[in-house]
């Protein structure tokens, strides 16, 4: 059996990526692992919260950069700061809940230090104790920079050194945008269902799955016959609810995906054109229609109810549908091990409808417990298995290579049965893994 690759600090990204392959140990290298979390998580833009979780001063979310984990907190300021979740003094977490209110403070558990949203030292129980040697100055929590978009909140782990937000999204900004422009009143608001699920295998393979239109029609197969059968007893496609409508559509041919487009942008980022066909009851799709009409105007609302994108993966951490107001964080674990989190925003004075929907396909897409996910998390992981043994190294990545139908400077157009999105993962993956 081939040995592993684990001398990272040798590790050449020319030595694991091809052209039309990469090779298996990329995906089950823990020490490869460890320099992903390093040289990609240390460095890329990485999605981190919405402005509408923070409604009061103190209000803070938990979230995680690679293996760190941060707390976002809305400061008196106004502003919503960043910093590790980890105390200066002993190293102890400071915040053991994924959200709450913190006005006063974050207090550590182990000896009573409190910090700032800021992450400067508020308070430190009997300090005379340490007479002339502790400067509060030097002891506060480092802040990680954060950028904002669109009410949308972006952290990146090299502070000044990082590029501009909106350099690192470039065209993926008109996915953002179709998003927040679905609103009536321009205003989302970020739902309290969140949903998560693990699964045994490497990050990556997600972000290879979400994109790929050739898979469904055999690894949902079963699904498909299920949602066929549900749909003929309630009198057809026109009764059912989205969840099912989703399943359905993983059963269309492959010759559909070939005429719909994918998307690259450079960063790994892609997308692919809109194949779900679920519509809003008709009172709901008027009403809706005629509200976007008030806040955009007829053109414009007409622009935004045109655009039919199927999941943007904004590359390295994070999945969003647009037209179900739904946003997915990656996060990476350990080589064999990740964490996957959904959450539904509300179109600020949308019909409700609309954020029924939302939700509906969110807990299909991202619950444990949808017919679907359960495919993908099996395939995830007989893939991490497979790959752990054989005299078989390089996997092909090689499907559509000579299909490419536009490339213009911001993006490429090609047909969304190519695995030409996988080959910009890896082009982007090559890039950050290349840089000491």
């Amino acid at each position: 059996m081939a040995t592993q690759l684990r001398e990272p600090d040798r590790l050449s990204p020319a030595d694991l990526v091809r052209e039309d392959a990469v090779h298996r140990s990329v995906y089950t290298d823990p020490a490869i692992f460890d320099l992903e979390m390093e040289r990609i998580f240390g460095r890329a833009w990485l999605y981190l919260g919405h402005r509408s979780e923070f409604k009061e001063a103190g209000d803070y979310v938990v979230r995680h950069m690679g293996k760190q984990a941060v707390i976002l907190t809305l400061g008196k300021d106004g502003d919503v700061h960043a910093i590790f979740n980890r105390c200066t003094h002993r190293g102890a977490t400071l915040c053991a809940f994924d959200k709450g209110s913190a006005p006063h403070g974050h207090q550590c558990p182990y000896h009573g230090w409190m910090f700032n949203a800021d992450g400067s030292v508020r308070f430190v129980p009997y300090d005379k104790g340490y007479g002339e040697r502790l400067d509060k100055g030097e002891m506060g929590i480092e802040q990680v920079r954060i950028e904002e978009y669109r009410g949308f909140l972006f952290g990146n782990l090299m502070g000044d050194a990082a590029p501009p937000l909106e350099h690192f999204l470039g065209h993926m900004k008109t996915s953002i945008d179709d998003l927040v422009d679905r609103s009536p009143t321009g205003e989302l608001e970020c739902g309290p269902y969140v949903l998560r699920h693990y699964y045994r295998a490497n990050w990556k393979m997600t972000f290879e799955n979400l994109n790929d239109t050739v898979h469904p029609g055999f690894a949902h197969a079963a699904s498909v016959v299920s949602a066929k059968a549900v749909a003929n007893e309630v009198g057809g496609p026109e009764n059912i609810v989205p969840t099912i409508g989703m399943m359905m559509a993983n059963g269309k041919p492959i010759q559909f995906f070939q005429d719909i487009d994918m998307v690259t942008a450079p960063g790994g980022h892609s997308y692919i054109g809109g194949h779900m066909g679920a519509d809003y009851t008709p009172d709901t799709s008027d009403a809706y229609t005629a509200s976007l009409i008030d806040y955009h105007g007829a053109e414009k609302a007409k622009e935004v109810l045109s655009v039919d994108r199927h999941l943007m993966l904004l590359y390295p951490s994070s999945f969003w549908h647009a037209r179900y107001q739904t946003l997915r964080i990656m996060r990476p674990v350990r080589h064999d091990l990740t964490e996957m989190i959904g959450f539904v925003f509300r179109l600020n004075g949308a019909p409700e409808e609309t954020y029924r929907n939302a939700i509906e396909y969110c807990t299909g897409a991202n619950s444990a417990a949808s017919p679907v996910i359960s495919d993908d998390l099996e395939i995830y992981e007989r893939c991490l298995l497979g790959n752990g043994f054989g005299e078989r190294e390089w996997i092909p990545t090689s499907r559509g290579m000579d299909e490419d139908r536009e490339r213009t400077n911001s993006h490429d157009r090609m047909p969304a049965t190519s695995e030409g999105f996988i080959r910009n993962q890896f082009r982007a993956w090559a890039d950050y893994m290349g840089q000491a």
